[in-house]
């Protein structure tokens, strides 16, 4: 049994989520892929994979050998490009999944840059904001906005991401300005449909804090269709700044409550652990680090 093979077929396996479609990839026979994990959960004593007519899943001991072969091999793959030219040449493919928003406001227009700089790394972007499990997606980074949990996962703080509270300039002539966030209790409020405190809102001046429990015509889990829905009157949103400094600047919006705060919450980079990050990965995390300037507080430039 060549067991580096044998690595190769059960990642594509997974990657694919099926034999049939992992032997399409790997231009094999569907028999080969078969015989290959079988191969290889018979060495290691182990079983891999739940096998189901129309499924696959990784049992717990197959997900964290899969993690183990992806750095393995990320790292037979750095070796040998070494090897070859002499020289750590960032190179490959790197899968990356982010927030539709975020995707379209920020990871968009850099991607060129990057691709500028890194000719050689074919980017494959993912854009989701369902939480996708990075070691299943088969993502090499995953940017996710939010106050990380604890994981298994490596987690690089990129830049905080403040949110604001905004509505139109129309939705406040009919409805008035909120004076505090109680009064947000009394409005049409747009919730992010994801966020873990539903509907209820904190928000703090100092050592005032305030938590308050409000309603509204519509729940979404984008950012930017609530923001297109403040805009059009609808009522009064809590969002990235990213996604509305400009329609702050054009005056579509109007920022409201801008003494209060939400909990904070950033932008981060995650990816599965691994002692040796492969080049393509480091050099896509460096590249964000340096090019993302979000404001620390509303209003900064």
């Amino acid at each position: 049994m060549d067991r580096i093979e044998c690595m190769r077929t059960f990642i594509a396996t997974v990657d694919a989520n099926g034999f049939a479609a992992a032997a399409r990839i790997l231009r094999v026979p569907r028999s080969k892929v078969s015989k290959q994990m079988q191969a290889l959960e018979e060495s290691l004593g182990v079983q891999l994979l739940h096998r189901t007519t129309r499924s696959l899943h990784l049992t717990e001991a197959g997900c964290e050998y899969y993690e183990a072969c992806r750095e393995l091999l990320a790292s037979l793959e750095e070796a040998e490009q070494r090897a070859r030219s002499g020289l750590a040449e960032v190179q490959g493919v790197l899968r990356v999944n982010a927030p539709m928003s975020f995707g379209l406001c920020r990871l968009g227009p850099l991607l060129p840059q990057f691709h500028a700089l890194y000719p050689k790394v074919e980017l494959q972007l993912v854009l989701s904001d369902q939480q996708v499990d990075p070691i299943k997606g088969g993502f090499d980074v995953t940017i996710r906005i939010a106050s990380l949990a604890d994981s298994s996962l490596v987690a690089r703080h990129l830049s905080p991401a403040p949110r604001v509270l905004v509505a139109s300039p129309g939705y406040l002539a009919r409805h008035g300005m909120p004076e505090s966030p109680k009064d947000l209790a009394s409005h049409q409020c747009l919730n992010y449909g994801y966020l873990q405190s539903g509907v209820s809102l904190q928000l703090s001046n100092g050592k005032d804090v305030q938590r308050v429990h409000v309603t509204g015509p519509l729940n979404a889990n984008n950012g930017d269709l609530l923001a297109q829905a403040a805009e059009a009157g609808m009522g009064i949103a809590l969002l990235p700044l990213f996604i509305v400094e400009k329609a702050l600047a054009d005056g579509r919006l109007v920022q409201v409550l801008d003494e209060w705060e939400a909990p904070p919450i950033s932008i981060n980079a995650v990816y599965p652990s691994a002692r040796r990050v492969p080049l393509k990965t480091r050099a896509f995390l460096d590249f964000l680090a340096g090019e993302l300037r979000i404001p620390e507080t509303a209003g900064e430039s």
